[in-house]
């Protein structure tokens, strides 16, 4: 794996897991290779996403447990092929 990639995963790894001091170092090193701030926020963005993704499984998780049956939103994204933040508009 390049270092520029290394770094990435290392900066979404970071930001999914809510740790800024990770964060601040995986940065400074991206800094110093010259990574784009504009990588470093399509990662942000897509480690939000994916880590977000989690609160929709729970809430969907309630509903079917008390009996408020709703589409699984999950199985359906998974049967289509797309990932778990590409949740339908409007739900």
């Amino acid at each position: 794996m390049d270092k520029k990639t290394e770094l990435l995963v290392s900066l979404g790894a970071s930001v999914a897991a809510n740790c800024m001091p990770c964060f601040n170092y995986y940065y400074q090193q991206a800094e110093k290779l010259g990574l784009e701030p504009a990588e470093v926020l399509r990662t942000m963005e897509i480690a939000n996403k994916i880590k977000n993704s989690l609160s929709m499984l729970m809430g969907n998780h309630v509903r079917k447990t008390v009996g408020a049956e709703e589409e699984d939103v999950f199985a359906t994204l998974e049967d289509a092929g797309k990932p778990c933040w590409d949740k339908p508009q409007g739900d």
